[in-house]
């Protein structure tokens, strides 16, 4: 089921600000994982896939609101 919100370009800009946070700290994550090396926050999953599944989700979102909005 797909749901229209209308917010004001301004309230768009926070989501997509919000959803690129987590989308880089899943990146983080996965490199983290890889390279047993992080220079900033990581976050709580089984491992590499499952961040990088998470981080293409949260870019596929972006990529999405992005579109519609222009």
């Amino acid at each position: 089921m797909k749901k229209r919100i209308a917010l004001e370009d301004h309230e768009w800009g926070q989501v997509v600000d919000g959803l690129t946070c987590r989308a880089e700290l899943y990146e983080e994550t996965v490199g983290y994982y890889e390279t047993a090396q992080t220079d900033g926050e990581i976050a709580e999953v089984s491992d590499a896939e499952e961040a990088r599944a998470l981080a293409e989700m949260y870019r596929s979102l972006i990529a999405k609101i992005q579109r519609q909005r222009h």
